[in-house]
């Protein structure tokens, strides 16, 4: 997300100059999130100075943290941190079945952050969306498929690069399409992209990309909308051009039922961890991070903001609007397991 300071100031309301009972005590919000470990960003610099409450990022490893998480989880122990970012449905659904999460009430959440993006009964709500959608070179096509249904399709045969299936994100994509179709069907359009694959799945999205562009056989991949956003935005000319030779295709986007349902979306969000001894300013910081402010951050940033009515949204200036799927955020974790069994067995490893 953008961390310019000059927009910090900007986002400043007169509130921040009046100190709450909460800011009295002044202790600090610890919050573990590797993915957003700048504490001069915005999310958590307007945080305390509305609220008063210093906010101290954990920095540990995952597995210890991990382990501190499970202790409190199972032994009633302190957890190491008060608020925690979790990114991706399987993990979501991981992490609240393992007990790491405390239910939370907030009328603020409830009313701002859509249903399909949270669940305060389980004690997460989201913070901002991504999409997974097609990137094609149109150059090696001569028919540019326009939903992930299609993707099975025998014209691409021989055509498509994927990622390796251990990615969360790829097992994220296959769990909804479960939630959607069923197992039976999720599992032969699983079988169907083996049967249109130009190479042996793996690979990054970035490096996908490049196999896009060059000389070859690949001409058609999932990725994650960021990554092209941000090679077009970046510095790097080589970066840029690579991207601009590439077209975003938003899958799913026109037809009845599935068929018109929106691109798959994934979540990045934060949870109250369970045996906090701070849940009043964890609820403080989860509504913080759906206020306006901090929204329009995330629309000025890469990712898609999870508030409606935010704008602009840099993602849609680039690409264009899009229909984004329905699917609850819960309803595609529960099936995590499933997707990946269905993908061992097609040898998406």
């Amino acid at each position: 997300m953008s961390s310019a300071t000059s927009r910090t100031l900007r986002l400043l309301p007169l509130a921040a100059l009046v100190a709450s009972p909460l800011a009295l005590a002044a202790e600090p919000l610890k919050v573990f999130s590797p993915r957003l470990a700048d504490p001069e960003a915005p999310i958590y610099t307007t945080f305390t100075a509305e609220t008063g409450i210093p906010v101290e990022l954990v920095e540990t490893s995952m597995e210890a943290f991990t382990d501190g998480m499970r202790a409190a989880a199972e032994e009633g122990a302190t957890p190491p941190a008060d608020v925690l970012m979790v990114v991706d449905s399987a993990n979501i659904h991981r992490q609240r079945q393992a007990g790491w999460f405390q239910p939370l009430e907030s009328e603020t959440l409830e009313a701002r952050v859509p249903a399909a993006l949270r669940d305060l009964e389980a004690g997460w709500s989201g913070y901002a969306t991504r999409a997974r959608v097609i990137v094609v070179n149109e150059a090696k096509l001569d028919w540019v498929p326009e939903s992930y249904e299609a993707l099975t399709d025998p014209r691409l045969a021989g055509r498509l690069c994927l990622g390796g299936g251990a990615s969360a994100y790829n097992t994220s994509l296959v769990s909804a399409m479960v939630a959607h179709h069923g197992a039976e069907q999720a599992e032969a359009w699983v079988e169907g992209l083996s049967a249109n694959l130009a190479r042996p799945a793996g690979g990054r999205d970035g490096e996908l990309f490049a196999a896009l562009a060059a000389e070859g056989d690949c001409a058609v991949t999932v990725a994650n909308h960021y990554y092209l956003l941000r090679m077009l935005g970046g510095e790097e000319a080589e970066q840029r051009e690579l991207a601009e030779s590439l077209t975003l295709v938003w899958p799913n986007q026109a037809g009845e039922g599935l068929e018109g349902r929106g691109a798959y979306r994934n979540v990045a969000a934060f949870a109250v961890a369970r045996g906090t001894p701070n849940a009043d300013a964890a609820r403080l910081f989860l509504e913080h991070t759906a206020s306006d402010a901090v929204q329009q951050d995330v629309a000025e940033g890469i990712f898609y903001p999870v508030v409606a009515d935010i704008g602009p949204v840099e993602a849609e200036a680039v690409f264009g609007e899009a229909t984004m799927d329905a699917l609850a955020i819960t309803a595609m974790g529960e099936q995590a397991e499933t997707a990946r069994e269905i993908m061992l067995r097609a040898g998406w490893e």
